[in-house]
This record gives structure tokens, C-alpha cells and sequence, in this order.
């Protein structure tokens, strides 16, 4: 087999930023099925060549039950894919349980679902002797009262089946705990937010302090043939929003080889043992940790990030991943370009008047993407609304760190107006 004309079905498309991955797909020569729910916006990927069919599936939250209707949409369309793969968070189990009942390449669902659930990830580590923070189930105010005597403070607020750092909080003391609960279940609502219909229970975990990573792995039969790791910047706490990162990283690099180990441990542990995982984690003061793990390829412009640094494509290898191929994987030795990555927030809350982004061509500039760009006119929340209006996310492309951070700074050398 080869990936030209392979089929690969593409359970659920995810946001439209998910489009490049899939074009990529096409590009690469594959032929793409994607099943996802009545209405959604990837059915238009059929007319414009990208993907050779769509066909629907309703999508109910419970992978089993999700499985078996993609399955029954791919028999009723009398389509037998080659390889079966997802870029989409909340679907992730849905595959792995596709690619199982058809025989096909792919992890474990029950490895999938103890990565896609955070509680399972923090009592599978613990049980693998790996270290983790303290955390428990929270559904009620009681509960987490009941959590914070065991978990401590700081502490940090998440749903259990969250992305994004959607509803996480810092908590400092017990005085905060009814506030912060409050406003984490307001945002947590399964009606309004798809990833929440696996669920929409909450934890309280250790907060960890520490630099922030990016790990993104390929694993081929339980081994790591490859990583990346890119260094994210301080979050907006008490909300955990992110604000960018840089690859490659430039923190203490034996840390960071711990962290790397510890993912690679992580990933062996659960069973996570081909394919591309991204993995978070943190450099703490007492030593490396996960923050969560990622069954599927990183969000925004991870893809192109590490094929800009290390001249790996991503999504080429879930595609061999997927269809048992080689992974023909040759990085580079030494960084060939760096990344800066900035998310825009919107400095206080009122009305955007104005968001002066400079995307003139400059000298040294290997590329410039300029992403969910908010429109002017529209009302913001800013930092004292905790979870702040990401106004847009930029990443430059240069020979190295120090030039692409230069770069960007002449792309957003105007303020911000909000009103």
C-alpha cells in the first residue's frame, strides 16, 4: 500500500482551523472521507475537492455510541477505509474504536480514554508510579470543599474533559472556592461547548509551578522516534489562557530531557504506543510534570511549527501512522528556523476600536500566519472577566528565536484600543 489513493476516513473535521490538516491530507495524496455531524462546516470540503466524500453521523458524546454510528455510515456509503484517523480532541476515542472493529492500525481506546479523561490521567500515573499531582472529582460546591482538605492550596480549578484551558482557574484559599466554582461551572456548560457532552464534571488538582512545554512525540511500536518541544509563556492566571510560545525551547535542556523521558514515560505507560501524541508538561521546582495528554496532533499551528523547525510533517505521519507505513521520518539535527507564537487578549473589557496588526512582507520573514483575527466593533472581555477575548494569534517564522521575537515586534508595534 502507498498513500496515493489510500481511503482514510477523518472522524469529525473539528474547527475550521482543522481545514489545513485535512488539505494536507488531500495534498499528500490520499483520498479523504470525513464523517461528522448533520450541518457541520466541513461538508463544504467535498465541493471544493478537498475531501471525496461526507457523510453524516450524529454525534452524541458517548464514544461507543459514536463509533458505531460512524460505522454504520461508512457501511451504508459501502466506503471500507485504509487507515482511520481524527485531528479532533473530543473524538479521539470515537477513532481509535472505529480503527478496532475494522482491523485497522491505532491505539487502544481504553489508552485513548485515560488520556482524554484528565482524572483517569492523574490515577493512571499515580498507579504507574509516575509522578502527578494530587487530584480529585468534583460535582458539587460540597465536593470541592470536601477536595481542597486533600488537594491543598494553590489549587487549580478544570473540567474533566476540557481543551484550551477552557474553564481552568487558580484558587488561592477557601474563601474563593464558592466564587471560582460559580464561574468555572458557567463556562463548563455541555449545551454550549461540544467537548463537554463526555461530561462536564470538574477537578481540583495541585496547581504546578514552573515553565510550561509542548512535547510532541512519534511513537512507532512503543518506541519515540522523534520530539519537539516548544516552551510556552507564562499563562494568564488565575485563568490558564495561553499567551504563545517559541520553538525551539531555550530553558535549562536538562530539564527539559526529563520532561521529554517522563512524556515518552507517560506515553508507554498508558499504552499510547504509535501514531503522534501531544503531550504537556511543566519543568516544576520539584522536578518534571504532566499536565495532560493528547492523543492526536496538536492544535493551531503545531503542524507547521515543527515542520518549520525540525522538517517534520506532522500530519504525513499520522497519515503513514495510520495506514501502517513507514514513517520516513529524517529531522534535522540543528533547528532550521524559529518560531515565535503570540495570542493577542484584549487588554480590558469594553468595545475592540482597534487591533493594528502590521503584516507588511519584512526582510528575514520565512512566514507569517495571522489567525481569528476579531472583528472591530465587537464588545471584549478583558483580564478582569477572567477569561479574557483572544483577539488573534500570530506566528512568525525566521532563521532563529531571537529574529522571529524581533519580527513580531514590528508587526504589533500599536497599541490595542479597546473602549
Amino acid at each position: 500500500m502507498s498513500i496515493q489513493g489510500a481511503t482514510v476516513a477523518v472522524v469529525s473535521a473539528g474547527y475550521p482551523g482543522k481545514r489545513r490538516a485535512i488539505q494536507r491530507l488531500h495534498d499528500l495524496g490520499a483520498r479523504v472521507v470525513i464523517i461528522d455531524e448533520p450541518g457541520h462546516w466541513s461538508v463544504s470540503l467535498v465541493e471544493e475537492g478537498v475531501a471525496a466524500r461526507w457523510l453524516p453521523a450524529p454525534v452524541v458524546g458517548d464514544p461507543d455510541v459514536d463509533a458505531r454510528a460512524v460505522l454504520d455510515a461508512l457501511e451504508s456509503a459501502g466506503e471500507r477505509p485504509d487507515g482511520v484517523l481524527t485531528f479532533w480532541e473530543i473524538s479521539v476515542g470515537v477513532a481509535a474504536r472505529v480503527a478496532v472493529e475494522l482491523g485497522l492500525p491505532t491505539n487502544a481506546p481504553t489508552a485513548v480514554d485515560s488520556a482524554r479523561s484528565k482524572l483517569r490521567t492523574r490515577q493512571l500515573m499515580t498507579d504507574l508510579g509516575l509522578p502527578s499531582p494530587k487530584a480529585r472529582r468534583v460535582r458539587s460546591l460540597d465536593e470541592l470543599f470536601a477536595a481542597a482538605q486533600i488537594v491543598g492550596f494553590p489549587a487549580v480549578v478544570k473540567p474533566e474533559f476540557g481543551a484550551s484551558a477552557m474553564g481552568c482557574v487558580r484558587v488561592d484559599d477557601v474563601e474563593s472556592l464558592p466564587g471560582i466554582y460559580t464561574l468555572v461551572r458557567s463556562v463548563v456548560d455541555p449545551d454550549e461547548n461540544n467537548f463537554l457532552r463526555a461530561g462536564n464534571d470538574l477537578l481540583l488538582e495541585e496547581y504546578m509551578d514552573g515553565v510550561e512545554f509542548d512535547v510532541d512525540l512519534v511513537m512507532q511500536d512503543g518506541k519515540c522516534l522523534f520530539s519537539s518541544v516548544s516552551q510556552n509563556w507564562p499563562t494568564a492566571e488565575p485563568s490558564f489562557q495561553e499567551t504563545g510560545l517559541h520553538c525551539p525551547a531555550d530553558h535549562d535542556r536538562k530539564a527539559v530531557a526529563k520532561l521529554v523521558d517522563l512524556c515518552i514515560q507517560t506515553a508507554v505507560g498508558f499504552g499510547l504506543l504509535r501514531g503522534v501524541l501531544h503531550i504537556e508538561g511543566k519543568c516544576t521546582s520539584r522536578g518534571p510534570r504532566i499536565v495532560e495528554v493528547n492523543t492526536r496532533l496538536g492544535g493551531g499551528r503545531i503542524w507547521e511549527i515543527v515542520n518549520a523547525v525540525w522538517g517534520v510533517d506532522l500530519v504525513e505521519v499520522q497519515l503513514r501512522s495510520c495506514l501502517a507505513l513507514d514513517l520516513n521520518l529524517k529531522p534535522a539535527r540543528k533547528p532550521l528556523a524559529g518560531v515565535w507564537n503570540t495570542i493577542l487578549h484584549a487588554p480590558r473589557s469594553g468595545t475592540l476600536r482597534e487591533l493594528p496588526i502590521d503584516a507588511t512582507p519584512r526582510r528575514g520573514c520565512h512566514a507569517l500566519y495571522v489567525d481569528g483575527v476579531a472583528e472591530v466593533g465587537t464588545p471584549v472581555d478583558g483580564p478582569e472577566a477572567i477569561f479574557s477575548t483572544v483577539l488573534a494569534d500570530i506566528t512568525l517564522m525566521a532563521d532563529d528565536v531571537r529574529k522571529a521575537r524581533a519580527l513580531t515586534a514590528e508587526v504589533l508595534h500599536s497599541p490595542i484600543i479597546v473602549t
